[in-house]
């Protein structure tokens, strides 16, 4: 049983290798053509877009790997089972599930192994790649012209632009007082170094005085704005956080009574992301063994295709549906991950079965 074992993990680990290194170069080239369109515009040079391109391969195998694994399994296993390798399998006593189950396990094996090194090595060049490329056009981290809201201990903070060297613009400071509104504040622009605050062009308004006063500062110093660590929650992707970053983000919200529901999804999703490996490629199964397993290779790849955008799609929309709604950030990661185990069950029972015995 172990030979057969090693014997399907080669085919499969072969066509996954082959399928990966073909969807990053396709991805690569896009991401190189895209950047060009920004070539020379502010300091970004095509030595920094090299650059960038470079740093951010490591986030395009972790995008392409299941689908890699979804086509990888259709091209390779497809062509063992059109050689009616598994019907001689089945002959020596091997059944369809048994053939299916060490398939699974072994793209579990694989999927988290690969997750477990990709969440150490993803998120620094990711960081790296992004601080770079936004540095170098001046671009910045978050821009939002009504403006993204931040809570910090008694003041409700409100800011324009985010940028990647810790720079804030177009900031409004509303600070409360035994839930009073006791003073407002206008600053146009703020950097963070050395763990203070540099605030540039500020107007301060007391409310708590008779009459209201009005005071104008053209630059000073400030320990309390808002913490750093609220802004690089708002302004960090989800690629660019260790499962460890999200603990700690997570744990820090909860600490300061603010939502953190974003960064519990986050978190849901990077633990199951595995087993949503599992199933993408359970859908496929049936394509492999069952009646369709005489297809020939262009037509797997299609199904792999249409398969992949398919899951890609609902696991996109179930999630944050589920969030709008109010549901339990956990429930919202499993949803999609339910409705494809379903799908994937009643696929295999109808075609599979049908198909080959």
């Amino acid at each position: 049983m172990m030979i057969l074992n090693f014997y399907i993990f080669k085919r499969f680990l072969l066509g996954f290798l082959i399928s990966l290194l073909v969807l990053v170069s396709i991805e690569i080239f896009f991401s190189f053509s895209s950047e060009m369109k920004y070539l020379n515009e502010g300091n970004y040079d095509f030595g920094i877009i090299l650059k960038y391109i470079f740093l951010s391969i490591p986030r395009s195998i972790e995008t392409m790997f299941p689908y890699s694994i979804l086509i990888g399994a259709l091209l390779s296993l497809g062509a063992m089972a059109a050689d009616m390798e598994f019907v001689a399998m089945q002959s020596a006593g091997i059944s369809v599930r048994k053939i299916l189950t060490i398939v699974l396990l072994q793209t579990f094996f694989i999927s988290t192994v690969f997750y477990f090194i990709v969440d150490t090595v993803v998120p620094k060049f990711s960081s790296e790649a992004e601080s770079l490329r936004n540095t170098a056009l001046k671009k910045q981290s978050y821009y939002n012209k009504n403006g993204t809201w931040f809570k910090n201990k008694d003041s409700f903070i409100k800011i324009s632009e985010i940028y990647p060297d810790k720079t804030i613009k177009g900031i409004s400071v509303y600070t409360y007082d035994n839930n009073q509104l006791s003073s407002v504040n206008y600053i146009q622009s703020a950097t963070f170094s050395k763990g203070k605050w540099s605030l540039q062009e500020i107007v301060k308004i007391n409310l708590n005085e008779e009459p209201i006063s009005k005071e104008r500062i053209s630059n000073m110093q400030s320990d309390e704005l808002i913490d750093i660590k609220l802004i690089d929650i708002k302004t960090d992707k989800p690629y660019s956080l260790t499962l460890r970053d999200v603990v700690r983000n997570i744990e820090y919200l909860e600490r300061n009574n603010l939502d953190a529901s974003i960064q519990e999804k986050i978190f849901w999703d990077k633990i199951l992301k595995p087993i949503a490996t599992v199933l993408m490629l359970f859908l496929a199964m049936p394509y492999i063994f069952g009646r369709m397993r005489s297809t020939n290779t262009s037509k797997r790849i299609v199904i792999g295709l249409f398969i992949g955008i398919i899951f890609f799609i609902i696991s996109s929309i179930l999630p944050n549906l589920g969030l709008i709604i109010g549901f339990h950030p956990l429930i919202s990661a499993i949803l999609p991950l339910v409705v494809f185990a379903i799908l994937g069950q009643y696929i295999f029972r109808h075609q599979l079965e049908s198909g080959l015995r």
